[in-house]
């Protein structure tokens, strides 16, 4: 510190270096305050470092937001951004600083103790007027949208249970904000499989994590609500209402596995050819597209879109069936790696079943016999 402090910019920077490599502001303030009390550094140098630390203390915070959430990520650069203005207006009022603090006490550690707290205190009331700037320039710095996933239940309360018809209107759309936030993590492993994201990979586990909240909180509410008067149809339609929680439930478990065959792909480096791509997308785009009107013929008991559901299933068993085919005839002329055509074999069992899932719940509007896909007499 003493070494690299001859100007109050080379101050702060041993400040910063000092409590980054450390991690702690309190330990590098504590040394600080020992080379004062014994005359090592006096306060023309000691307020540079104080500032430095200041700056320091942020890294812990950068080094945390690694692989976290945009909204993390412009909290740590806030931070740094935060004390950096703060360092470089004291500095220019440095004078004035070290006569304030002189005035505080006689004691060199307590004048660095009362530096501190005045720094901060300073600093915020300074800054608070200006924030929406401070805000505007951490937006431009780490651009994008943040992702918010709302946790809990949202349209249905324990309270709505003494309105019978009402809560059974509400679980339905319960259950289909479960279904499109299914279909958002199928979507999400799909890209990260194609395009590794750690950021996405976390954000893409935390949605299934949603999923199985909302699965127990749902089917909880579901028991009490079989517990009340309801119409014989609403009664009888509990039993469905279960089973589609549990379909929606079991597509996020897909989900995942295609998300940890991601994870084993990016970690192997495994390559995958331009058509393999092609063929899983184009095989996605449909499961998708199935997924999504099962969650709107569930919402609104469409039949005619069950119908629609139950024509896609079969393209997309046929689909998996072809891309099998295919995949079976590029590992016999060599043009596929063998521990990536496992792979793919793999994502594309937990498509057809995720269309299988979707078929399952057109079953229920359709009243058809799930197990053997025919009409019931």
């Amino acid at each position: 510190m003493t070494s690299f402090s001859k100007t109050p910019i080379l101050g702060v920077i041993a400040g910063f270096l000092t409590t980054g490599l450390v991690q702690s502001s309190s330990a590098t303030i504590g040394i600080l305050q020992a080379l004062a009390s014994q005359g090592i550094v006096n306060m023309s140098i000691a307020l540079p470092i104080l500032f430095g630390d200041n700056i320091g203390t942020c890294v812990t915070a950068l080094l945390s937001s690694i692989g976290t959430n945009i909204t993390a990520r412009r909290a740590a650069v806030f931070h740094l951004t935060f004390n950096v203005v703060g360092t470089l207006v004291f500095l220019l009022i440095l004078p004035v600083v070290e006569m304030a603090v002189s005035l505080t006490s006689a004691d060199p550690v307590r004048q660095i103790a009362n530096a501190h707290t005045l720094f901060n205190v300073t600093n915020t009331i300074m800054q608070l007027p200006f924030t929406f700037l401070l805000v505007k320039l951490v937006t431009t710095l780490i651009p994008g949208k943040p992702v918010i996933i709302e946790r809990g239940l949202k349209y249905i309360d324990d309270r709505l249970l003494e309105t019978p018809s009402i809560a059974f209107t509400q679980v339905k759309k319960e259950i289909a904000r479960m279904g499109n936030l299914a279909l958002e993590t199928v979507k999400d492993s799909i890209d990260i499989f194609v395009d590794y994201s750690e950021q996405k990979d976390k954000m893409a586990k935390e949605k299934e994590a949603v999923i199985n909240e909302l699965a127990r909180e749902i089917t909880r509410y579901l028991a009490l609500l079989s517990r009340v008067s309801l119409s014989d149809d609403e009664y009888n339609s509990i039993t469905d209402l279960v089973s589609t929680v549990t379909d929606i439930e079991r597509v996020g478990d897909h989900a995942m596995n295609i998300l940890e065959l991601a994870e084993y792909r990016n970690d192997h480096r495994l390559p995958f050819s331009n058509i393999a791509i092609d063929e899983l997308l184009e095989m996605s785009s449909k499961v998708q597209e199935t997924f999504d009107l099962a969650v709107h013929t569930f919402l609104h008991w469409d039949k005619a879109s069950a119908q629609n559901i139950v024509k896609n299933e079969e393209e997309i068993d046929m689909m998996e069936k072809q891309l099998r085919l295919n995949h079976i005839k590029r590992l016999n002329e060599g043009s596929c790696d063998p521990s990536s055509g496992v792979i793919f074999l793999d994502l594309l069992a937990n498509l057809e079943r995720v269309g299988d899932h979707s078929f399952n719940i057109a079953s229920y509007v359709l009243n058809i016999d799930k197990n053997y896909k025919k009409l019931s007499v």
